[in-house]
């Protein structure tokens, strides 16, 4: 059995009706969510996963390079009493270099969740 009829199937048993039949014509396979997605147009989907795969980014990696600029500015701070020091400059433009590329992140998935809105989109873990 193909994934597409495996998804119908799957619908069908939690909905009782056919995905067609409740407006989601579009069928498609998230293997990182392990979830079947149906919605109205290609273009939800693609905005759905989008922003799925940016929020398991930021939870996954975000921090992490966040940790270790702490942890090198906190021995920077016992090292080198004096803030002029270039390894102190080098930490703040990181950091804001960082909350850039978070902001970024952060409005790509906000104008995918806007897409997500106008769309009809459901899934079903499989």
């Amino acid at each position: 059995m193909d994934r597409t009829n495996e998804a119908i199937n799957l619908f069908k048993e939690k909905y009782g009706k056919t995905p067609q039949e409740l407006g989601f014509p579009v069928i498609s396979v998230y293997e990182k969510q392990s979830a079947f997605i149906y919605a109205h147009s290609e273009e939800v989907i693609k905005a759905y996963k989008t922003q799925q795969n940016i929020l398991r980014w930021i939870l996954t990696w975000f921090m992490w390079p966040l940790a270790i600029v702490m942890i090198v500015g906190l021995g920077a701070l016992f090292k080198y009493q004096d803030t002029s020091h270039p390894l102190y400059s080098a930490i703040f433009t990181f950091f804001a270099a960082y909350m850039v590329f978070f902001f970024v992140l952060f409005f790509r998935a906000k104008r995918a969740e806007k897409l997500i809105k106008l769309g009809k989109i459901t899934y079903l873990n499989y």
